[in-house]
């Protein structure tokens, strides 16, 4: 057997020594030093190109993940916190501050429309930026009912006479809720834009309890993006200062976003151990939006759960505490998801009620993905009931035939939307003269 590294005949010695031999050799033909080198930028170029290879394939894994969980037909509603502003409200005139407190308590008491009329009697007397906070306070209650297009109206008043009047403090607070209306319509970059602007003006102007509502607000926006780990980011930092603030409301808000998260990451424990948490902490400060989206958002995860029986349970307190509040879109949601639940129960006789109620509501308040996941949840009603059983259960739910008929159209457009399914091959009988397979 000749020498190892003769040239000549079969090396014996195992591969590592074969590698090393080559390598030492190499190394004494070359430059030693751009050898090594060249060896050393090589093996860090390869190590560079196989971690991206790495991440990229989780965050694709992960997109899809999000994908997966957003086709469940299961609405969420991760609750955008509007933003209140009283500029000098308490402190104004009789004239002024006795209809405004009026106002207030109304909000407090769920009374949305008196609110707005006692507001828009404090108006006739309001004069320069009191009437900005007031076109504010409107807004939050009009969207509270539903009323999207009307609120939006009252919050773009707000930002065109805070801008005439130099009202600085009161610019982020209807640009922050215009966002909100943005991001229920599905306008994801208009919404983040807007509320970009309105953090920097809070940070600029030193408002901290303002800020915290900003970044859980793009958060939620992130969230809708499918990118969780931005989303989680801005839901830690407004925890973080919600907490240093003494902000419980913000709090409680904070942690079912965060929940969310763990949601949609499949962390279904984790998830419900931070929604119970905020559940708490909204009943004992009495935060009643608060109560009905944790309810709805925990009626969810026992839906992904599996868990039907808790699922509904959640889902029906969820609905009734919407409606006492008289919150329209949160009483939208939840009947969608009731309905969705009891859909999964093959319940599908009682389902159709709630889904054509839920439907109602989102397509009058301009909320941008509960109505397909309401048809979707139709469409599987029909396919089991037939259309003539969801025509009559359509009517005994109220609508007349006009109604009818646009929600039998609607169904079909999501029919339409599906790819057809492919034709099952049957097996062909052998006849005469035709070979058995």
């Amino acid at each position: 057997m000749s020498n190892p590294g003769s040239g000549h005949g079969i090396d014996s010695r195992p591969d590592a020594a074969r590698l090393i031999a080559l390598v030492n050799a190499l190394g004494h033909h070359y430059n030693a030093i751009v050898f090594w080198t060249t060896l050393l930028v090589a093996s860090c170029v390869v190590v560079v190109a196989i971690a991206v290879h790495i991440l990229l394939s989780l965050a694709s894994r992960r997109q899809r993940r999000i994908v997966e969980i957003r086709n469940r037909e299961l609405m969420r509603r991760d609750m955008d916190r509007l933003a209140e502003y009283q500029n000098g409200l308490p402190k104004s005139a009789p004239a002024v501050r006795q209809p405004f407190e009026r106002g207030v308590a109304a909000m407090e008491a769920s009374g949305w429309d008196r609110a707005v009329g006692h507001f828009r009697d404090a108006m006739l007397e309001a004069r320069g930026a009191e009437i900005v906070a007031l076109f504010n306070l409107t807004g939050v209650c009009l969207y509270t009912q539903g009323l999207s297009s009307d609120a939006l109206a009252n919050f773009e008043e707000a930002l065109r006479l805070a801008e005439q009047f130099r009202d600085e403090a009161g610019k982020a607070p209807a640009l922050s809720n215009i966002g909100v209306i943005m991001h229920d319509r599905g306008e994801l970059d208009r919404a983040l834009q807007y509320k970009e602007k309105a953090l920097a003006k809070a940070h600029q102007l030193g408002d901290q309890w303002a800020e915290a509502i900003y970044l859980a607000n793009i958060g939620n926006i992130w969230h809708d993006k499918a990118d969780l780990d931005k989303a989680l980011e801005y839901h830690e930092q407004a925890l973080e200062l919600s907490r240093d603030l003494g902000d419980k409301w913000g709090v409680a808000t904070d942690l079912a976003s965060i929940a969310s998260i763990f949601r949609d990451q499949g962390a279904y424990d984790q998830a419900l151990e931070y929604n119970k948490e905020a559940l708490a902490l909204a009943r004992s400060i009495g935060h009643r939006l608060g109560i009905v989206t944790n309810l709805s958002n925990i009626a969810g995860i026992y839906r992904y759960k599996g868990e039907l029986d808790m699922a509904l349970q959640y889902g029906e307190r969820a609905l009734a505490a919407a409606r006492k509040v008289g919150y329209r879109v949160g009483v939208a949601t939840d009947l969608g998801n009731v309905g969705l639940t009891l859909a999964d129960m093959k319940k599908y006789e009682q389902a159709v009620p709630k889904l054509a109620e839920s439907l109602a509501i989102l397509l009058a308040t301009g909320v941008a993905d509960g109505p397909r996941q309401v048809l979707s949840g139709l469409v599987r009603c029909e396919d089991k009931l037939g259309r003539k059983r969801v025509a009559e259960l359509l009517k005994g739910a109220g609508l007349d035939e006009p109604g009818v008929a646009d929600v039998l159209e609607r169904i079909d457009q999501v029919r339409r939307k599906k790819p057809a399914p492919k034709p099952k091959r049957r097996a062909r009988r052998p006849g005469r003269g035709q070979p058995a397979a």
